[in-house]
């Protein structure tokens, strides 16, 4: 859970950062926030695949090691 809540949190952080820096250049934060969702407009369906291949990687790195602490529990 610690890689997980890492990673959130250099998430929010990088959103954080790219509306300050809108706000700043005197962007709305309506448009700041727009700014943020629209490389999702133009990407690609290949571009789509990977970015949920990262987060099932994440994702399901986090998962395995639940498993695999609640079966050493188990079996102590």
């Amino acid at each position: 859970m610690k890689v997980f809540g890492v990673f959130v949190f250099i998430l929010l952080l990088s959103v954080l950062l790219i509306s300050l820096m809108d706000i700043l250049l005197g962007f709305k934060l309506s448009h700041a926030l727009l700014h943020l969702i629209n490389p999702f407009w133009v990407i690609e369906p290949g571009e789509y695949v990977m970015i949920a291949f990262l987060l099932f990687i994440t994702i399901g790195q986090q998962i395995m090691i639940i498993i695999k602490n609640y079966k050493q529990k188990g079996s102590n």
